[in-house]
């Protein structure tokens, strides 16, 4: 997995971390989460909070945080 590829998204009502892959490959989703998350449970957040640290400090680590549900 080439985490110089992977980007973040975030708009209006989502946040997505992703690796995009070439054209022709569907990109491999990290983590994402909806708004609609947020409004039911407000510990989600923290989450996003800390996936959005992790995205610019270090990105081994968001995935090895994450592997187990990847």
């Amino acid at each position: 997995m080439n985490l110089e590829n992977m980007k973040i998204d975030i708009d209006d009502e989502s946040l997505h971390i992703f690796i995009d892959n070439v054209e022709d490959i569907d990109p491999i989703s990290i983590c994402y989460w909806h708004l609609d998350e947020v409004e039911e449970d407000a510990h989600v957040s923290i989450a996003m909070l800390k996936a959005v640290q992790l995205f610019y400090t270090d990105r081994q680590k968001l995935v090895e945080l994450l592997k187990p549900i990847i």
